[in-house]
């Protein structure tokens, strides 16, 4: 038995490839969202809370792109939770967390401070650990 629920029944390579690019897909996709948010933030700060910031908020190419970017990780994850285990597919998401530390830092100019480090590497090592764990004996066909 793998981490795949319906996935590793036969249903062939080209499938499980395309699973596994969705799984990638999914941190990536929770980052432009992160980086479209800050960009939305950054456009919008000089403008007060109200109608007119709603009407602006609109209109922002980059409020745009993170509601897209929403849609698009809702869809992709649907699709891995309709093929994988939920126990496997969940920790795939939080190396989001590290790649938004990274990128803020990267991109952004943003301090990355000891401790968001030693969090990002607990965070991997414990996405490496769960993902070394045997798995469960399948039940015995009588």
């Amino acid at each position: 038995m793998t981490i795949w629920s319906t996935a590793a029944g036969g249903r062939g390579s080209r499938r499980r490839l395309a699973l596994w690019a969705l799984c990638a897909a999914m941190p990536i996709l929770g980052l432009a969202y992160q980086v479209a948010a800050k960009e939305t933030a950054l456009a919008m700060a000089p403008t007060r809370f109200g109608l007119e910031w709603f009407g602006l908020l609109f209109r922002q190419p980059w409020a745009q792109a993170m509601l897209a970017l929403e849609v698009c990780a809702f869809a992709a994850w649907m699709t891995v939770l309709s093929e994988m285990k939920l126990s496997a597919a969940f920790p795939l998401t939080v190396i989001g967390y590290v790649l938004v530390v990274a990128t803020s830092w990267l991109v952004f100019h943003e301090r990355a401070d000891l401790m968001q480090i030693m969090g990002g590497v607990i965070i991997l090592a414990g996405i490496w650990l769960m993902g070394r764990s045997a798995p469960p004996e399948p039940p015995e066909e009588t």
